[in-house]
């Protein structure tokens, strides 16, 4: 199969499951918003935990100045917040923390959008690599992609959308921004520089972790302590639980001849290119034939 029928068909399953992930919620439109600070906690532990556990590290196995551009990301949610009327001023006078409630939907969703385009480019690199390893990444994205899909529902449903717009824009966010991206990065993926992908992850996690430790887990106080503590914890949980799927695809195919890179650490495919090369260099070291230099005959062996 072509990249660019693989990277569609692809795209098209991640869309139709995301789609199913967001209907269900949309049929259950009232619960989650009359429970919407508990799914706000909710959201900010799987948030959080996914900047800290997986993006954040994926960006600094990238090397460089990947450590300032999370910071620069992580303060970036400040202007964000400014930019789009989250001062303490803006919701003070909307009433009810409206202001504030919908630029954290919108700084949270903005860059969970991003992320999953990455996700698509990331299976485009991959297929590029390794197509036979590609359908198995291809499983622990869509699946990685289902809880992102509810999560950008309930954050634009707690930011005040309706609930038809908030799951519309979830589908968008979550869906269709990885089966453009996969469509249109197949064709030169293999060809593909990586920095501009690291330097977006790395920017990405930052202001997840803004968004999530500012905005998202300040809802756990107002749905009580007990209860929006147990909210953070289960989406600390669910988020997890993404994370070990993602490690269970990686090690099962850590033994085969090509190693996958990690699915959202961008800069392991070149440290993975790296160590393919360097053992292929060495093996030409090793590999019989005289390499000896004619005129050298401190080379000349020993009679």
């Amino acid at each position: 199969m072509s990249p660019f029928l693989s990277a569609l068909v692809f795209g098209l399953v991640a869309a139709g499951a995301v789609g199913l992930a967001v209907l269900l919620a949309l049929r259950g439109a009232g619960f989650t918003r009359k429970h919407s600070p508990l799914f706000a906690a909710f959201a900010g532990g799987l948030v959080v935990t996914l900047a800290v556990v997986e993006l954040i590290p994926s960006a600094l196995a990238s090397g460089g100045y990947a450590p300032w551009l999370v910071l620069a990301g992580f303060a970036g949610g400040f202007v964000l917040q400014g930019v789009t009327g989250g001062s303490a001023v803006a919701s003070a006078t909307a009433g009810s923390g409206t202001a504030r409630a919908r630029a954290a939907a919108l700084a949270a969703v903005g860059a969970l959008a991003v992320h999953s385009a990455l996700d698509g480019v990331v299976f485009a690199v991959t297929h590029a690599l390794d197509p036979a390893l590609a359908a198995t990444a291809a499983v622990g994205l869509v699946v990685h992609q289902l809880p992102v899909a509810v999560v950008c529902f309930i954050l634009l449903q707690r930011g005040g959308l309706g609930d038809r717009m908030a799951a519309l824009l979830a589908f968008a966010a979550a869906g269709l921004t990885m089966l453009f991206a996969a469509v249109i990065a197949a064709p030169s993926a293999a060809a593909l520089d990586l920095s501009a992908l690291n330097i977006l992850m790395a920017l990405v996690a930052g202001l997840l972790l803004h968004v999530g430790a500012a905005h998202l887990l300040s809802e756990a106080l107002t749905a009580g302590l007990v209860r929006g503590g147990g909210a953070v914890f289960a989406g600390a949980g669910a988020a997890a639980l993404m994370l070990l799927g993602h490690d269970h695809a990686h090690d099962h195919h850590h033994g085969e001849a090509h190693a996958p890179p990690h699915l959202h650490g961008l800069g392991h495919i070149h440290a993975h290119d790296h160590a393919h090369d360097h053992g292929h260099d060495h093996d030409h070291g090793h590999d019989g034939h005289d390499h000896r230099d004619p005129h050298d005959l401190s080379q000349e062996p020993n009679p």
